[in-house]
């Protein structure tokens, strides 16, 4: 192993734990649904390019490739979480001091 591979294995790391555990039922400690699109769909499109540099089976870094582009999407397009509002923000200061 390459100080490359080594290089582009290491941020795969935190997928060791989703996958050993993922199809366990007493295990759904992930919340699938609040987790950032935004994040994943490039997190993935790094594992599909870290798939095809250990020389993976094409339909799987094509499938890590299209749900990594699907997320991607889905995230940009997703209406953004309620923010909590800035300190410095004056309507703020103004309802602390009610």
């Amino acid at each position: 192993m390459t100080t490359l591979d080594v290089l582009i294995a290491i941020p795969l790391i935190p997928l060791v734990p989703v996958f050993i555990t993922w199809w366990l039922p007493w295990e759904r400690w992930i919340p699938w649904s609040k987790l950032p699109k935004l994040v994943l769909g490039p997190y993935a499109l790094y594992a599909g390019l870290a798939a095809w540099h250990f020389h993976a089976r094409a339909w799987l870094v094509l499938l890590v490739v299209v749900v990594g582009v699907i997320l991607t999407v889905m995230g940009a397009v997703e209406k953004p979480t309620a923010t909590l509002p800035s300190t410095t923000d004056k309507k703020f200061l103004k309802s602390m001091e009610d």
